[in-house]
């Protein structure tokens, strides 16, 4: 009898998912994805950093490589999502996950370990080259596929909440990175201080693949392995099957790097190389924009639970379509009041286009090629999109004079979202349920 009635204690069912066990996920997801970002997020915040470390000559070209090298990451994780999706697919969500959180470490603490430019010139170059694509191969995999875990475990109704809780994890994992990386470019810092929260970055891993140990296979792929769904090649019958979902996913996956990227990266450089801001007060807005993002975005998916995903990303494209321009004239203004009404805005346009994505994704593609549909589109749009965006924008500031030229490239990434919106509105994935629209 006793026996009987732990079981049941365990069994009871909570608000998002369907036992207390599954609820475990959603923290173990939303952490996982947090120190995963912590380490992509790192080389972003020493952008500017970097330009001095790495690179000798111009101010400006020097912080046109480092960018570049920003972007770089980016570039691989196509790569990182084909390959990380078919094990996804092939031999399970844990699995991939696993593999992608303890190369991300092992490469992160590897940058902190290397030799600056005056020390042995353009090896220290090619080193954080190598360590950068690495970063960026690794978080092909786990930037969607923590997502897909967390979801295929969940309930109908509550997915909008529980994909942007996996944002909200991204999201204080990144605060996190640009805290630590505010007090260690403070005087009172040593010269080499930058490299602590590098060394930080394996620990964080093994503690996110110790968490991750603990969880099962999701219950959707254990009843498509069991039913014998999956495919051999996933990628290519996704591609043949799922083509129009794939093209939009490109777009959708664009758009929310041009939005995360513009928050958390852009406006730091912006206020501090154009408006005059100092590099820790700079950062001190940048870090308050991502905290407002992160409370919001639970509030936009529960909005997306009961609304619909197509329909909070529609407004989310028209307000940031308006809000563009003033965004930047806001931040032009450089004053306490015109920063904190800026911040908010782009936090706002990120979270109402960001928070619903994983669940629209998710209901796009069938569970035997989910993993490799979302993520490899999702990276192909963040690199093409989202990686490239701080180094357009800072290309536009340097070809036109104009400090408010940004703004083009942010109605831009507007107009794209409601194009790849309308593209897959009408996507229906027979055995997958969705409300998402």
């Amino acid at each position: 009898m006793r026996r009987i009635l732990t079981q049941d204690r365990e069994e009871k069912p909570s608000i998002i998912f369907p036992s207390l066990l599954n609820f475990k996920i959603l923290m173990a997801g939303v952490i996982g994805n947090g120190l995963e970002f912590y380490d992509f997020a790192l080389f972003g915040v020493f952008s500017g950093v970097f330009a001095n470390i790495f690179f000798q000559g111009d101010d400006f070209i020097a912080l046109l490589k480092s960018l570049g090298l920003f972007a770089a990451g980016f570039i691989m994780r196509p790569l990182g999502s084909v390959f990380f999706g078919h094990i996804g697919d092939r031999l399970g969500r844990k699995k991939a996950l696993n593999i992608s959180i303890t190369l991300m470490g092992i490469a992160t603490f590897l940058i902190g370990c290397l030799p600056t430019h005056e020390q042995v010139g353009f090896y220290a170059v090619l080193g954080l080259l190598l360590c950068r694509l690495i970063q960026g191969f690794c978080l092909g995999g786990e930037n969607n596929g923590s997502a897909i875990f967390v979801l295929e475990h969940c309930k109908e109704g509550y997915k909008g909440l529980a994909g942007a809780l996996i944002l909200t994890g991204g999201a204080m994992g990144t605060l996190l990175a640009m805290f630590l990386g505010s007090w260690v470019m403070s005087p009172a810092m040593p010269q080499w201080g930058w490299r602590i929260p590098f060394w930080l970055g394996l620990t964080i891993a093994l503690i996110g693949l110790y968490i991750r140990n603990q969880l099962e296979e999701t219950p959707e792929y254990k009843n498509a392995l069991q039913e014998k769904r999956i495919q051999k090649h996933p990628l290519k019958n996704m591609i043949k099957n799922n083509l129009k979902a794939f093209i939009g996913t490109i777009g959708i996956g664009g758009v929310n790097g041009i939005f995360a990227y513009t928050l958390v990266v852009f406006i730091n450089l912006y206020l501090n190389k154009t408006v005059g801001v100092s590099v820790s007060n700079s950062m001190f807005y940048s870090c308050i924009g991502l905290s407002i993002f992160a409370v919001l975005a639970p509030v936009f998916g529960m909005m997306t639970d009961r609304y619909g995903a197509i329909r909070i990303m529609k407004g989310a494209c028209l307000f940031s379509f308006f809000m563009s321009f003033p965004l930047f004239y806001l931040l032009y203004e450089n004053t306490a009041t015109s920063f904190s009404f800026a911040i908010l805005l782009a936090a706002l346009m990120m979270a109402s286009f960001n928070a619903p994505t994983n669940y629209l994704l998710n209901t796009l593609f069938p569970v035997q090629a989910r993993y490799s549909g979302i993520a490899l589109g999702y990276a192909i749009g963040a690199a093409i999109f989202g990686g490239t965006a701080p180094l357009i924008y800072t290309f536009l500031l340097e070809i036109t004079k104009n400090v408010y030229s940004p703004s083009l490239y942010l109605s831009l990434a507007s107009v794209i979202g409601m194009s790849s919106l309308l593209f897959v509105e009408k996507v229906r994935i027979k055995g997958v349920p969705n409300k998402a629209f």
